[in-house]
């Protein structure tokens, strides 16, 4: 009988313990979801009049990220203006002069710059890649 009360007690300690590893897998996977970032930021080519009305009125590109992940792309055609349009924590969208993120960075928009329009004369940049520290 003792054996018994002992071999329960010892299973019921474990599977104590595998329960608690799985809740705190959960709540990581809980605090992951919440530290992800989302970005997004609308591009135009150029357009008739002026540029700077042009933001806003192309194409939105929207990313959900967390810290040390990105998101990259292309655009077809290039991109002539760029407003960031929700941006959160640590992240910023970097343009490109040629695709893949070729060229080296040729606009870096910080989180600060959050509605803020950058235009070009004319469509300069090819790609991007959205970052989070």
């Amino acid at each position: 009988m003792k054996f018994t009360s002992i071999t329960a007690l010892v299973i019921y300690f474990f599977a104590k313990q595998a329960m608690g590893a799985a809740v705190a897998g959960n709540e990581l996977e809980g605090l992951v979801a919440r530290q992800s970032a989302p970005v997004a930021f609308n591009v135009a080519v150029a357009g008739k009049g002026s540029l700077r009305h042009s933001c806003g009125t192309g194409t939105t590109i929207t990313c959900v990220l967390a810290p040390g992940q990105s998101c990259k792309g292309n655009f077809s055609p290039a991109q002539a203006s760029v407003v960031v349009t929700t941006a959160h924590g640590n992240c910023h969208v970097s343009l490109y002069p040629q695709s893949n993120q070729g060229g080296g960075v040729s606009q870096r928009l910080d989180t600060d710059t959050t509605g803020t329009c950058v235009f070009t004369n004319v469509a300069t940049w090819k790609s991007y890649g959205i970052f989070c520290d």
